[in-house]
């Protein structure tokens, strides 16, 4: 078996295992390619994991040209998702895709970078744990899971989980695809350990240098050739690329990848009405099969506490119940005070124990914050931007359209996501879930007010 992916490469079998790097510029066709891989081996029985930060993986369920069958894939979380993708249940999805051995579309387009980053190191981290069968991970814009650089405890132990299952994920019969437009952000550490290197077109001189990086650890080429083939990149067509595995001789070309067999879901269609009336391929049976690992099981229904016990023989008669009394019909004399085992009686002897349950007063505490009119920080940015929309109070945004809109004051967007998720908690902004998505609604403006003040500046 080998995976054709253009007419003058077939990759071995063992390519499963393998590491891959594909790297190029935006828009030379890194996704396209990889796909291409994908599509080979899902043809071949051989599961898959995609990573999908983008939105776009789900095309592999759809025929070429958007209609029609594609391959079997289950997608979860994002626009077309099957079944819902959330932080809490990331070890639970690795867990049933391993126990039914399928493939699977973790779309995190519609998440936080914050929320991505957690499913990724739980998923990989239990899919590293679980897994024995061979299966491939491709890994969407993998520098935002393993950045050279890492700013706080959450993002190094996203690397951590990220560098763990790339460099030992082999053992584990795992093989890994690491696909990324920024050759230069992406963790050089994880780079080097590529087993073979894909690169399409690529121009910036900070991703080439981190390419050149990979390549001089590997081989020993004049550094004159070596050059030539560098500067040679920014030539390379869309979907033209450089294919080299250093230990596979004969895997050190330049190749045209083969048309897709399933559909490209590009940005424009993303834009496109018709984005939202496409059909999948029908996975229901794994669906059903799985619902319950990933909807919340409602929770049981308590009966009334029932406490049972004994009849005393000190109980005063005025305190007994009418039916405790016991129905002996005997000629014999029965003592006054017999004991409890030689008494028989139709009903048994039950004491109801009624519980008071108290009421609880919550006091709930509103503080006042003031916030500088210049925003100099990334809870003023968001404030300004929210309460200068002059439309529908009721608009719901996205945080990319939240971060836009700091962006057209020229204004960074550092911080901006945690000041989303800190106006939610203060009930400020509302999520509200759409799908997988989930948006915001300006719900507290009328607690938000602005106070002007005057102050001198002197003229030049």
């Amino acid at each position: 078996m080998r995976f054709r992916i253009s007419k003058d490469l077939a990759l071995p079998r063992e390519a499963v295992t393998w590491v891959f790097a594909f790297l190029a510029k935006r828009g030379a066709g890194k996704t396209y390619c990889s796909a291409v891989l994908a599509e080979e081996m899902l043809k071949a029985n051989i599961p898959v994991v995609v990573i999908d930060g983008i939105g776009c993986w789900w095309g592999l369920r759809v025929g070429k040209t958007g209609e029609g069958p594609g391959l079997p894939i289950v997608v979860f979380g994002g626009e077309h998702g099957d079944l819902p993708l959330v932080a809490e249940k990331a070890k639970a999805v690795a867990k049933a895709v391993v126990e039914a051995n399928i493939s699977v579309v973790l779309d995190l387009s519609g998440l936080s970078k914050r929320q991505s980053r957690l499913i990724v190191m739980d998923f990989l981290d239990e899919l590293y744990r679980l897994n024995r069968v061979e299966r491939h991970v491709f890994i969407e814009e993998t520098d935002m899971y393993a950045p050279q650089r890492t700013i706080g405890p959450e993002m190094a132990t996203c690397l951590g989980s990220v560098d763990n299952f790339v460099r030992r994920g082999g053992n584990h019969n795992l093989g890994c695809s690491m696909i990324t437009q920024r050759s230069a952000v992406l963790n050089k550490d994880i780079l080097t350990q590529s087993d073979c290197l894909v690169v399409l077109r690529t121009l910036a001189p900070q991703d080439k240098k981190a390419i050149q990086l990979w390549v001089e650890e590997q081989t020993d080429e004049d550094r004159r050739k070596l050059k030539e083939w560098y500067d040679s990149l920014k030539e390379l067509k869309n979907g033209e690329a450089w294919v080299w595995h250093p230990e596979k001789p004969t895997i050190y070309r330049k190749i045209m990848f083969r048309e897709r067999g399933t559909f490209h879901a590009t940005r424009t269609f993303l834009l496109s009405p018709k984005a939202a009336t496409i059909k999948l391929i029908d996975v229901q049976e794994f669906i059903e099969k799985f619902r319950t690992v990933f909807e919340p099981k409602p929770k049981p229904v308590m009966p009334p506490k029932t406490i049972e016990v004994s009849r005393p023989q000190h109980i005063p008669a005025t305190h007994r119940p009418t039916q405790i009394e016991p129905k002996i019909e005997s000629s014999k004399t029965v003592p006054a005070n017999p004991p409890l085992r030689s008494v028989t009686r139709e009903e048994p002897t039950e004491v109801v124990v009624r519980q008071s349950l108290p009421n609880i007063v919550l006091e709930k505490l509103t503080p006042t914050i003031q916030v500088p009119t210049e925003p100099s920080t990334p809870l003023g940015r968001v404030l300004v931007v929210l309460m200068n929309w002059q439309g529908r109070g009721d608009r719901r945004w996205t945080r990319s359209q939240i971060e836009s809109a700091v962006q057209q004051h020229e204004w960074s967007t550092d911080g901006v996501e945690e000041a989303v998720d800190q106006l939610v908690r203060w009930e400020i902004l509302v999520a509200v879930q759409s799908g997988a998505r989930t948006d915001f609604v300006f719900k507290g403006r009328d607690r938000v007010r602005v106070v002007e003040r005057a102050f001198q500046v002197e003229a030049a």
